[in-house]
């Protein structure tokens, strides 16, 4: 069983840790929520309580500064940024942190709304073609023959 320690990020001074446990990022709960100013007793609490958090977490062997190991309630990382945008606080470095989430997600779905117009107005553009071709068609002999041979066909 293969594990490390990393340092995860550093936010406001204080490290983040993560711990790589046979390719599963786990991620400390309780530094979060010193970041960000949150209760960790309350977060802990609503954590165990989700639906999808609930079963997620785990409680991980961390190396903190110092050399002391502690065990830490940990979400995977694919959790953790949904848990924290989840989160329901005043906190000013929380509502900086959704800030930046809703500003990332923006970026993300950008355009998909607008592509989808422009698909459209294409493929309208092509039907207005095709069809014009096919009234072009219509006049010649060879093109009517084509389409008696596919009724019939049909």
């Amino acid at each position: 069983m293969k594990q490390s320690i990393v340092k995860f990020l550093e936010f406001k001074g204080k490290n983040l840790l993560f711990l790589n446990k046979e390719g599963v990022y786990w991620v400390a709960i309780k530094p979060i929520c010193e970041v960000l100013s949150l209760n960790f007793d309350r977060q802990y609490k609503n954590i165990k309580a989700d639906a999808i958090l609930g079963p997620a977490y785990a409680v991980q062997p961390m190396q903190i500064p110092g050399d002391q190991a502690r065990k830490m309630v940990c979400l995977p990382e694919e959790w953790i940024y949904g848990w924290i945008f989840s989160i329901r606080s005043e906190s000013r470095e929380l509502v900086e942190y959704k800030r930046e989430c809703y500003k990332i997600l923006y970026d993300h779905f950008h355009g998909v709304i607008t592509n989808r117009k422009e698909l459209l107005g294409q493929k309208a553009k092509i039907e207005m073609e095709r069809s014009k071709k096919e009234i072009a068609l219509q006049s010649n002999s060879d093109f009517k023959t084509w389409q008696d041979l596919k009724a019939s066909e049909a």
